[in-house]
């Protein structure tokens, strides 16, 4: 019975890897923008570099499955950066216009993994205005630019999307 668990933890563990080596690699494709034989190959040796000490540090624990990253992360990404272009907007006005009164607040995320709290409120710092200044379990200490700002991440929105994706 326990080589049973023992060999599906490994199977997890193999699907968790093969997920991490594809984001790696079309991150590093996408982001790199070369595609000379010599800058590939760097960059894959680079992405099994990192999945081999991710594997020996127990990190691939099976936590993360591979449509995730290949369905519901796109979509969430497209509707983070147009919240990120939004904010932007909001917060250039705000300062080109020394319109702003910023204020720190706590949100409670409602994830329950730590890639999910860690998504959270890595989102949150990404959008321009606000930032996660601390997390105390799952309770979030937040500093916006505004009123406004500081709605946007109260009322939710952002929080239900990352745990529909269920990191």
């Amino acid at each position: 019975m326990e080589k049973k668990a023992i060999k599906k933890t490994r199977n997890i563990n193999m699907l968790s890897a093969l997920a991490y080596t594809g984001l790696m690699v079309l991150l590093w494709v996408v982001l790199s923008g070369h595609f000379t034989p010599l800058l590939l190959s760097f960059g894959a040796l680079s992405c099994l570099f990192v999945i081999y000490m991710a594997w020996r540090g127990d990190v691939l624990i099976g936590d993360i499955k591979p449509e995730q990253f290949f369905i519901k992360v796109p979509f969430y990404w497209i509707w983070l950066a147009l919240e990120i272009l939004k904010s932007n907007i909001s917060t250039g006005k705000a300062i080109w216009t020394n319109n702003f009164d910023p204020e720190i607040f706590e949100v409670k995320a409602s994830q329950k993994s730590e890639n999910g709290l860690a998504n959270y409120a890595n989102s949150i710092t990404l959008t321009p205005g606000t930032v996660t200044v601390l997390i105390k379990g799952n309770i979030f200490v937040v500093h916006a630019l505004t009123a406004d700002m500081g709605q946007d991440v109260r009322s939710g929105v952002m929080d239900k999307k990352i745990t529909k994706m269920a990191l």
